[in-house]
């Protein structure tokens, strides 16, 4: 009798690039075995040419006789997802090799590359002519292998032309920073120690994935924000315990919204490693313009052509031939005319002005640190080292360097 004493093969997911593993098996010498390797995508390992088949021939199993009591070959795993492979030995029939069990198999699963998503939002998606504003930006690699993948994160965000939501864009900021990214995700509240619906800084919940030290609480249930700054300070994952540094009246059963801002605490709520890298925000090149309708005497309210891209509010400024700007005047209101087709367009100002028919206005930001805009061009590089175990999505909040125009504030 023969006994096969070890069979060694790493077991733990495959990566979905690839790969090479080693197959040993110790045994008392003059064992004899047959070593077969099937996927579940139905094939079979070809151990001469090392290549999955789908076909079964002689050369799909390996007849083995361990003369030194040793053997070992390596076994080339192609690049695959969520496919799983089954290492089948057997004893050689009609001998007296003994396998524990009769038989081993061993299965080998191998991991599916994640997507990382990068998604432009924004609360005032009506100020923008598409939702979302821009493309989203995709990118896929294994979570597992060492990777410096550079993605480029670009498009226009261009002002709506509506008359309710066409007042212009106005960059607030030449570049992104970390601080405009970040992940959102959501949980259940399994149940509150304290009590249903009573405050307690403790809730106890269902799934811990993509929660993370440092997390802000957005919502504790619907959209009914808790006290602002509410964030995760400790996590007790035996026992799936939040603590927050600040009391909520968590109902039991009801969705809790979690945010992770910024590209660090973004990465590590996934699991994965992002930064920033170079970035811009380019105004376009036209600035906001348009012409004197109606003729005005030392008058507030001047009759204009095109109203798109001028932004009431007290938040620009404007200036031409003739324009009284001795004082501070800025555009108070705007009544609405995007294209000038109605022929009722209207901005009312601070100072009083008298101007002429087809007198042409250049209207600017206020802020000399802002520029007042109907379309912004961005280019961000993201560089990726390492991929969530999972596809995720990472937001970038364009609020944090738009702020559309309104006709008055």
């Amino acid at each position: 009798m023969a006994n096969i004493n070890n069979i060694s093969i790493l077991s733990s997911d495959l990566d979905a690039a690839g790969e090479n593993r080693s197959l040993i098996i110790e045994s008392d010498v003059g064992a004899e075995i047959t070593v077969q390797i099937v996927s579940s995508n139905n094939q079979f390992y070809n151990f001469t040419t090392k290549a999955f088949t789908s076909t079964f021939t002689s050369k799909n199993k390996l007849n083995v006789v361990l003369s030194t009591g040793f053997f070992e070959t390596l076994i080339s795993f192609p690049a695959a997802s969520s496919v799983k492979y089954f290492v089948i030995i057997n004893p050689k029939p009609y001998t007296e090799t003994v396998i524990d069990g009769g038989v081993y198999v061993q299965e080998i699963g191998s991991i599916a590359d994640a997507t990382i998503t990068f998604a432009a939002v924004t609360a005032s998606s009506a100020k923008y002519t598409s939702d979302p504003a821009i493309t989203n930006t995709t990118t896929t690699g294994s979570p597992s292998a060492n990777v410096n993948k550079i993605v480029t994160i670009s498009g226009t965000f261009n002002n709506a032309t509506t008359d309710a939501n066409s007042n212009g864009l106005i960059l607030t900021k030449p570049r992104l920073s970390p601080k405009d990214f970040f992940f959102e995700t959501t949980e259940n509240v399994s149940s509150n120690p304290a009590g249903d619906a009573v405050s307690s800084a403790t809730v106890i919940v269902a799934d811990l994935t993509d929660l993370a030290i440092g997390m802000t609480l957005r919502f504790h249930k619907g959209t009914t924000a808790p006290t602002a700054g509410t964030v995760i300070k400790a996590i007790d994952v035996t026992n799936k315990i939040l603590t927050f540094n600040n009391a909520v009246a968590f109902e039991d059963g009801e969705t809790m919204t979690f945010r992770a801002v910024g590209l660090e605490s973004a990465s590590n709520a996934i699991g994965a490693k992002i930064r920033l890298g170079k970035s811009r925000i380019t105004p376009s090149k036209d600035l906001v313009t348009t012409t004197v309708r109606t003729a005005t005497t030392n008058a507030t309210i001047i009759p204009v052509q095109a109203t798109q891209g001028i932004a009431g509010g007290r938040v620009a400024v404007f200036n031409g031939f003739k324009v009284d700007n001795s004082t501070k005047n800025r555009v108070v209101t705007v009544t609405p005319d995007p294209s000038g087709g109605d022929n009722d367009g209207v901005i009312t100002c601070e100072v009083q002005q008298t101007l002429a028919v087809k007198t042409k206005l250049t209207f600017v930001a206020d802020n000399p640190k802002h520029f007042l805009t109907t379309a912004a061009t961005i280019k961000a590089d993201l560089i990726v080292t390492k991929f969530p175990p999972a596809s995720k999505t990472i937001s970038l909040d364009i609020d944090n360097f738009i702020t559309p125009g309104a006709a008055s504030w």
